[in-house]
């Protein structure tokens, strides 16, 4: 029976739209593709998202990844949360799967940086029944530790008995691999399709 669902927040509670936030720049196509690989496609966002490395190290990092754009790149960062946008789903979501009796968690891999910026989209947290930021534990998904920190901050969530949502299909093997059922999120109507399937 399921008991539990488990979420991931960016691309499936929130909109993350990195790639429509770098064309607001104008940058020519070069640079917004150093930029943008500098930044949100490098191993220095995991590490972002991991909470490891204090922000100004950081910062260092990133505009090393592009040194001949580093202002540009260190820009681009500061104003970082406005990827973010609330989803209008997310709390009436989150408030149905409750009335039919099902516990609602997160697990997502984001940074203290971005949950200070991005609160006012985080308003659906409170509506949940718990859960965990990468940058609370310093792991990341796919990382299997990181849902083993679930479970010891939160001991009724049983694998067997919870579904797990995320965008990327990489963080649903992993769930699948320690006998959570996944589900990879693509939008909110094929998410809820694919859960009731399995909630039968």
């Amino acid at each position: 029976m399921i008991r539990n669902i488990i979420f991931d927040i960016g691309n499936v509670l929130v909109g993350y739209n990195w790639r429509e936030y770098m064309d607001s720049f104008g940058f020519p196509a070069e640079k917004e593709q150093a930029v943008a690989a500098a930044l949100f496609g490098s191993d220095t966002w995991t590490e972002l998202d991991r909470g490891r490395i204090p922000l100004p190290q950081l910062e260092e990092m990133f505009a090393a990844n592009a040194p001949q754009y580093a202002e540009d790149v260190l820009r681009v960062f500061h104003s970082s949360h406005r990827c973010i946008h609330k989803c209008g789903y997310a709390i009436p979501w989150i408030q149905a799967l409750h009335e039919q009796g099902l516990r609602v968690y997160y697990l997502s891999n984001y940074s203290q940086y971005m949950i200070e910026k991005t609160r006012d989209a985080l308003n659906f947290l409170p509506y949940m029944d718990g859960g965990l930021f990468s940058c609370e534990v310093m792991l990341v998904k796919p990382e299997p530790e990181i849902f083993r920190a679930l479970q010891q901050r939160c001991p009724e969530i049983v694998p067997e008995e919870s579904v797990f949502f995320d965008d990327v299909a990489a963080n649903v093997e992993a769930a699948r691999a320690l006998g959570f059922q996944g589900i990879v999120f693509q939008n909110y109507e094929q998410a809820r399709q694919a859960l009731a399937e399995l909630t039968v």
